[in-house]
């Protein structure tokens, strides 16, 4: 069945004045005016499913990782401390009961 054949030409002004009727009683006290709203469904129904992909302005330069470590004088450098023997035994035998 055509599309046509649907409505009588006679009956279209009134079917979009019970329309219109509709979205003036539907916009009632929300705040909104009718272009804001026809705006809004332009935009939904004009607005594809996935979003654009995102477009940088210009390409920057990477700047390479940082490492953790203070930068300070090579002088200043902490010697490691040599532990005794008889320390690390006792952690080893400490570790090894629990």
């Amino acid at each position: 069945m055509p599309v046509e054949s649907w409505l009588n030409p006679e009956d279209v002004p009134d079917f979009a004045a019970h329309a219109t009727a509709m979205v003036d009683a539907a916009l009632t006290g929300s705040g909104l005016s009718r272009e804001s709203y026809w705006a809004a469904v332009r935009k939904g129904y004009n607005t594809p499913y996935n979003d654009p992909p995102r477009k940088e302005a210009a390409p920057t330069r990477v700047v390479p990782a940082q490492p953790n470590a203070i930068p300070g004088p090579i002088a200043a450098a902490v010697e490691p401390v040599a532990v005794p023997a008889a320390v690390i035994a006792a952690r080893a035998a400490e570790a090894r009961a629990l």
